[in-house]
């Protein structure tokens, strides 16, 4: 028995249906979504997988060998009334008479600094992994879980968003933006627009502002959509081959906001068997 099989017996029986959205953003028929939609949520994995996941990007990074110990350096010794710690012997300059090679110095060498040698790279089971995915896609079907999330949706949305394929095709900015008026999300990109001045020394070091997390579009196939979505603030899209926790759970927190097109979700059907 595999692991999806298991999950559909969690699953409850009864099927979920969500309007099939148009370009206009009317809606003249149903779809009905994969039973993964309707498995069991585990906030708990979802972020586990989501830290391990992330740990992936990571580049090992540590300080010079040699940071701190490029000074010719002496001890004093007793009798000085002073500190018998080395101390640069640099006569003339700046740093004479300043400790040196010392870790609780001014100058001194890095205490405990971080090494390149070290293991930030954390391992996850397949299995592990393919459930967190399946569990994540359930959340996007709740509507309180993306709600609590931030998101703002008008009353009468049912979440997830399904559209037609004709979305995959759109290769204008304003097209796209269109859209995803049309169907209620005006709000949502408004939300995506405001810019948060981080806190802390963040702003001198190229992370000054702060953004929101907005809709997520699942294709089947990038025919032009991808460009289209560059130049709208919060909004991201994903092929669904490559669609993983990373995607759905930003920050750890599952029930992001997804628009699926019809060809992206028989992708996922076939890739989660």
């Amino acid at each position: 028995m595999n692991l999806t099989t298991e999950l559909l017996k969690l699953a409850g029986s009864a099927d979920l249906e969500v309007p099939l959205l148009s370009l206009d953003g009317s809606s003249e028929a149903t779809v009905k979504l994969p039973k993964i939609f309707n498995a069991p949520r585990r906030e708990d994995l979802v972020r586990r997988v989501y830290i391990s996941l992330l740990t992936h990007t990571l580049q090992p990074k540590g300080s010079s060998r040699g940071s701190g110990h490029k000074h010719s350096v002496e001890s004093w010794g007793a009798g000085y009334g002073m500190a018998r710690i080395s101390r640069i012997k640099g006569r003339g300059t700046q740093k004479y008479m300043s400790g040196g090679m010392i870790p609780f110095a001014v100058g001194g060498r890095p205490t405990h600094p971080p090494v390149p040698e070290k293991k930030i790279y954390k391992q996850v089971n397949k299995r592990e992994k393919r459930l967190a995915l399946i569990s994540a896609l359930s959340f996007t079907a709740s509507r309180n879980h993306v709600v609590d999330r931030g998101h703002r949706l008008p009353e009468n949305l049912a979440t997830p968003l399904v559209a037609v394929e004709e979305l995959e095709s759109i290769t204008k900015t304003s097209e796209l933006e269109r859209f995803l008026r049309s169907v209620g999300l005006a709000a949502e990109l408004e939300r995506c627009r405001q810019v948060k001045i981080r806190a802390g020394k963040g702003k001198m070091r190229g992370r000054r502002y702060k953004r929101r997390v907005g809709p997520l579009i699942v294709v089947g196939e990038d025919k032009g959509v991808g460009r289209a979505a560059e130049n709208i603030p919060g909004v991201d899209l994903v092929e669904a081959r490559n669609l993983s926790v990373l995607h759905l759970a930003p920050g750890g927190k599952p029930g992001r906001l997804v628009i699926f097109t019809q060809p992206a979700l028989e992708a996922l059907e076939a890739r989660i068997k």
